[in-house]
């Protein structure tokens, strides 16, 4: 019976040759991009231990399809019109090249301090989003590839960050901080009973290719779209689902894409690929045990956690988490309903409205999840 790793190789070495009939055929291209990037950014068989490298030659080949992906869609053209430019998804396709351009250009200095090669790819990005600028949906929008951000399309009038200051946070934030004894108490609780994470560890079946290896990075659901999840009955887990359940900004009552709260947990070594979200929300970590060594790189901006205290970024500027350190790194993790959501925030009621005015830096605000730009806006291919 063949290894899994013979497998993998075969299926990437069909991948590149299927490449090569995108010139004749160049909407594979898209479809072909994305398959590199999603299951094979580590190559064919990553390491099994510490920092794990990206293949060159998978960025290198994923690249060329994005570009070649953004031409066949006419998503380089100054006269499409904006309807058409944001059906084809025009602004991911060229935020998603970005993202593979950077990175490329970042590996090819560091890792294979070929500074020559890493310099032509940077050469080549700035060139690239010089022809961005002149196309009218991102006039005057951005002044670099790293602030591109898909939040903006769903809310053009609002300031975007992709690390949140804390006089900007929603009081969600301040409210899960407050409560960080009660969400470590969980946790600890459900360390001591499963010692051997297996809940962790059956969670893990599901990772798509985000990390290296499976259980890398893996989260165990608390909130989700549907309430509390089946975690919930655990008696040491009832308190903090009860704190969660109360929220208006996760779950049943934010129906954004993935709204709900989890516990993540970040082994020793791990490291999860650049990537970003498409869909309009926030995202909130709270360190519960957070040990040196793990960095979270958000728009090239890097922290660290601590424990008991929060952390907002905007999940759909590129980001990227690395793990040095030795021990396991545990963190709350919640994707949150947008403050600057008007559709959302209708929902709420008017007493919660008159306690919970929109914030002045969100401008006019937008309509949000329930009114995308276009029909599907948020969904990826």
């Amino acid at each position: 019976m063949e290894q899994p790793s013979s497998l993998r190789s075969e299926a990437l070495r069909t991948l590149l040759d299927l490449a090569t009939a995108t010139e004749e055929h160049p909407r594979l291209a898209l479809g072909l991009g994305q398959a590199l990037h999603s299951f094979f950014w580590w190559g064919h068989q990553p390491q099994e231990v510490g920092l794990a490298s990206p293949s060159v030659q998978v960025m290198r080949e994923s690249l060329t399809l994005h570009e070649r992906a953004l031409a066949v869609a006419g998503c380089d053209l100054v006269d499409l019109e904006l309807e058409e430019f944001l059906l084809r998804k025009c602004p991911w396709r060229w935020r998603f090249a970005f993202l593979i351009g950077s990175e490329l250009g970042l590996e090819l200095a560091r890792g294979g301090q070929d500074f020559r090669a890493a310099s032509e790819i940077f050469d080549h990005v700035a060139r690239r989003f010089a022809e961005l600028q002149r196309l009218p949906f991102f006039v005057g929008k951005t002044a670099s590839p790293m602030r591109l951000n898909q939040n903006a399309d769903f809310f053009p009038t609002a300031w975007h960050w992709p690390i949140w200051a804390r006089e900007h946070w929603p009081d969600f934030a301040n409210f899960i901080e407050r409560h960080y004894a009660t969400f470590r108490s969980s946790l600890e609780a459900l360390l001591k009973e499963d010692p051997d994470g297996a809940h962790f560890g059956a969670a893990a079946r599901f990772q798509s290719g985000l990390t290296p290896r499976k259980e890398d990075w893996t989260r165990i659901k608390l909130i989700h779209s549907g309430g509390e999840s089946d975690l919930c009955r655990l008696p040491f887990l009832q308190p903090s689902c009860a704190l969660l359940a109360q929220r208006p900004e996760i779950g049943p009552a934010c129906g954004t894409y993935l709204s709900g709260a989890s516990f993540a947990r970040l082994l020793p070594g791990a490291q999860l690929k650049p990537h970003f979200g498409t869909h309009p929300r926030l995202t909130l970590h709270l360190g519960l045990r957070a040990p040196s060594g793990a960095t979270l790189t958000v728009a090239g901006q890097e922290v660290s956690w601590s424990d008991g205290k929060v952390i907002i970024f905007d999940d759909t500027y590129m980001h990227k988490v690395q793990h040095r350190g030795d021990e396991a790194r545990y963190i709350l993790v919640a994707w949150f309903c947008h403050p600057c959501d008007r559709g959302w925030r209708k929902d709420r009621g008017g007493q919660w409205l008159q306690s919970n005015p929109l914030p002045e830096w969100c401008g006019a605000g937008g309509p949000g999840y329930k009114d995308p730009p276009v029909p599907g806006y948020s969904e990826q291919f």
